[in-house]
């Protein structure tokens, strides 16, 4: 298991991010999905290989986040490895280049977001298997290297629903083993993250945190 940096947090994911599964973080614009990802890169012991679909990814928040933690923001720059893939069709290529690329000296992959190519694309309904097709790449390199895959996902509202839902929801769903959703509070810079589906751990559950120069912090620090 690789730590979230927050102690209520790995709690509520039965001691933090699985390895050889994909466990996917949801939610709407800046709800800290980004910054959780990057700090469980931070914190993790190896190399990281981000898949950045949104350009969300920043070496200056990075080099913050490390520094405020007392690590050496280039140090743990030169650890992350930076893909930017510029469409779906890149996107594919660049996780099915993962299989090569990803060895015993990697411990953490992110794709940030796995759906933001994909929502683009005019042909949706013909790139649903596609989708289903990377994460299956994903999932495969996952317990091939026994690594933790975060995949990061987007929301859309339902309106048979009446409620913000993932993109991609079956598809996602049926190969992300642990679901944890980020959504925002009224308070500035409180968030709470909410586990919808786990392996072992029941479903629910809820922890409160804050973002902050540091990155993802305890509410109570």
């Amino acid at each position: 298991m690789i730590t979230t940096g927050v102690k209520s947090l790995d709690e509520l994911l039965g001691g933090g991010i699985a390895e050889g599964v994909l466990t996917q973080i949801y939610g709407s614009f800046a709800t800290g999905k980004t910054t959780l990802a990057v700090q469980i890169g931070i914190l993790s012991p190896g190399k990281v290989a981000y898949i950045d679909t949104e350009g969300g990814f920043s070496p200056e928040r990075l080099g913050q986040m490390a520094e405020s933690r007392g690590l050496n923001p280039e140090e743990v720059l030169q650890r992350f490895i930076l893909f930017t893939p510029s469409d779906f069709k890149e996107q594919r290529r660049t996780i099915g280049s993962l299989k090569k690329i990803v060895d015993g000296s990697f411990s953490l992959v992110v794709v940030d977001s796995i759906t933001a190519h994909y929502r683009v694309e005019e042909h949706r309904k013909n790139l649903t298997a596609e989708l289903g097709k990377q994460l299956q790449v994903l999932l495969w390199i996952a317990r091939k290297n026994s690594i933790p895959i975060i995949v990061i996902n987007q929301v859309h509202f339902d309106s048979r629903a009446g409620k913000m839902k993932p993109v991609a929801e079956h598809t996602l769903n049926y190969r992300t083993k642990d679901i944890l959703r980020l959504d925002r509070l009224n308070t500035p810079g409180m968030r709470v993250a909410i586990l919808e589906r786990h392996r072992f751990r029941p479903e629910g559950g809820m922890v409160y945190f804050r973002i902050t120069e540091k990155g993802i912090e305890e509410v109570n620090e």
